[in-house]
């Protein structure tokens, strides 16, 4: 992932905030990204499309094993059987993730 993420991310950002809605795209890397706007902030979540295979254990062991870097990425599994990790930002924050944040939630799906 890189710089163009958080353009992204900025440009759905104003999408869900317009229309009350979550806004989603599919970044250069086939990464699916979903931002949801909530009163203060916005849930930003980055994931595997559904039926790309990732083992929860491994996951799970690449966040904890250094928590104070990747706490903030939180795992969730979607009912489709997408693996996403979820990020509570800030507005400034989710259009404003710098490029070590997107490298980070990439190194950990993948």
């Amino acid at each position: 992932m890189n710089y163009g993420e958080n353009t992204l991310c900025a440009h759905l950002l104003a999408q869900a905030r317009l229309h009350d809605a979550v806004a989603a795209a599919t970044t250069e890397a086939g990464l699916r990204l979903f931002v949801y706007p909530q009163e203060q902030g916005a849930l930003v979540a980055v994931g595997l499309p559904a039926g790309r295979t990732l083992r929860a254990a491994a996951l799970l062991h690449r966040r904890g094993s250094d928590v104070r870097r990747c706490g903030a990425w939180l795992p969730a599994l979607f009912n489709d059987g997408s693996w996403y990790l979820v990020r509570r930002c800030s507005d400034s924050e989710a259009a404003a993730l710098d490029e070590d944040d997107w490298a980070l939630a990439e190194e950990l799906l993948l």
